[in-house]
């Protein structure tokens, strides 16, 4: 499947995955109390922990593995057969770590359904094999199987959660979303392989797999452990607050990443042949559409935070607003940061920078946060995440390639900002003459500034990326 193909599929489920929280997270917010909402995302977080250390780098470097021998079945065999076998091992030791965990911290002591409930999430870690669909650029399956998941997911909101007392329900939907997709991939999976335990051989992978995880690891206590140290560190109460940030601020980043989803197998692939000059070309267009759409995003959020909360989160969620603020400019870090290590540095073997720059983020996130979240909560979390978010993304670009650094359209970055600050007065405007009315704001303030962005992006600087995304969107065929 062409790449164009393979991103309109990415595109379709990156809109579910934008649309999803919008739907859900309102709801249950609505339903349920703030420090429902912390204590819920609290044990949530610390499960997601752990069956982050199960993964142990596989659904990062099984990507690669998977690109560079899909076109042999035995080697395809081989290698999705060693990787699961180490997944197994490792779920099942990451799985007895967070029970043992539990049964010593008194947070979770009234709590043993909730903790066997979030259990599932590590001991099924192992099913998650998005890594193996991605290196077969499988994007079709993958986004019709978020579909029904997510629908199907929806729908068990509804019927569960219904009470402020509800907040089991509530953490029984969060694993189901995750535990669904592990399911139904891998009974996909079983169709396009056939699994063995002969000849296999685990050694080749451990190197990789050790650097790739020290480096995921390392990124994951700075982007998922900020919930965690939270909530030992303060209340139920300003996890909820920093979780109804953190979403709306999260929620649009998989439209950003979704290209660079597909481009991570390409661009193995592109390595592996040595074709510099497409794998340039691929670049440019990459770090054109990331910063394209980052750029209006964050400053768009920044200025509707008070609006946004109020829809999405309501009234209680209201000093939520503040760490909105800080938050805001994740899609720019995030998207930048995204580019830059799985576009980049991963496919051209770079783990050493990779690991240079989460080591030094880790290290940055850790004494910021302890520094800053017993005294400000939820704002101090805001900052030290920002903070590392922004150090990280700095230290990767030292390590690309000074010609490829060179060559991408850096001008992009000062175009997009001088199209987004109109943002501005039209926000300020509309604030001033609705008042209170947060409808009114957040609709007429994002179809304004879409409209007067897209005009002088085509108009005044000529961005060619408008006409190529609408084409694409045209030519979406299977979408009709």
């Amino acid at each position: 499947m062409s790449i164009k193909k393979n991103y309109q599929f990415n595109t379709l489920q990156s809109i579910v995955n934008l649309i999803f929280p919008i739907i859900t997270f309102p709801y249950a917010a609505r339903i349920i109390s703030p420090e429902g909402i912390g204590h819920t995302q609290f044990i949530f977080s610390f499960a997601q922990f752990f069956a982050f250390l199960a993964g142990f780098g596989i659904p990062i470097y099984g990507v690669k593995v998977i690109s560079e021998n899909r076109h042999n079945v035995r080697a395809l065999s081989e290698r999705t057969s060693e990787l699961l076998l180490f997944g197994l091992g490792f779920s099942l030791i990451f799985t007895g770590a967070y029970l043992v965990s539990c049964s010593y911290l008194p947070q979770f002591f009234s709590n043993p359904l909730e903790i066997g409930i979030a259990a599932l999430l590590i001991l099924l870690s192992v099913l998650n094999v998005d890594w193996f669909f991605s290196g077969l650029e499988a994007f079709k399956f993958m986004a019709l199987r978020s579909i029904v998941i997510k629908i199907i997911g929806v729908l068990l909101l509804f019927l569960w959660v219904k009470t402020p007392q509800d907040a089991l329900y509530y953490l029984l939907f969060l694993v189901f979303i995750h535990v669904g997709n592990y399911l139904f991939n891998f009974s996909y999976l079983l169709q396009k392989v056939r699994l063995t335990i002969r000849g296999l051989q685990f050694r080749r992978h451990l190197k990789p797999l050790v650097l790739i995880f020290s480096m995921a690891f390392a990124t994951m206590l700075y982007t998922t452990l900020d919930t965690v140290i939270l909530g030992f560190l303060t209340s139920n109460y300003d996890v909820g607050l920093y979780t109804a940030s953190v979403k709306l601020t999260k929620v649009a980043i998989p439209v950003l990443t979704s290209l660079g989803v597909v481009v991570i197998p390409r661009a193995s692939f592109l390595v592996q042949q040595e074709d510099w000059k497409a794998l340039e070309k691929l670049y440019v267009k990459s770090f054109t559409f990331i910063v394209f759409l980052s750029i209006p995003m964050s400053i768009g959020i920044f200025l509707l935070r008070h609006e946004l909360i109020y829809l999405f989160s309501g009234v209680e969620f209201a000093l939520a607003a503040e760490s909105m603020s800080i938050l805001a400019f994740l899609p720019i870090m995030i998207g930048l940061g995204h580019f830059v290590a799985f576009q980049i540095l991963l496919p051209m073997n770079k783990n050493w920078g990779m690991f240079t720059a989460t080591l030094i983020g880790l290290g940055v996130f850790t004494f910021m946060s302890f520094m800053l979240i017993p005294q400000r909560g939820s704002v101090g979390a805001a900052i030290a995440n920002i903070s590392t978010e922004l150090m990280v993304t700095a230290i990767y670009f030292m390590f690309v390639p000074r010609l490829l650094l060179l060559s991408l359209p850096w001008i992009k970055i000062l175009k997009a900002f001088l199209s987004a600050i109109w943002f501005v007065p039209i926000i300020y405007g509309l604030q001033y003459f609705f008042l209170a009315d947060a409808i009114s704001i957040v609709v007429l303030g994002i179809l304004a500034s879409i409209a007067i962005y897209l005009l002088l992006q085509y108009y005044v600087f000529k961005e060619v990326i408008i006409t190529e995304m609408i084409k694409m969107i045209v030519d979406a065929r299977p979408f009709k």
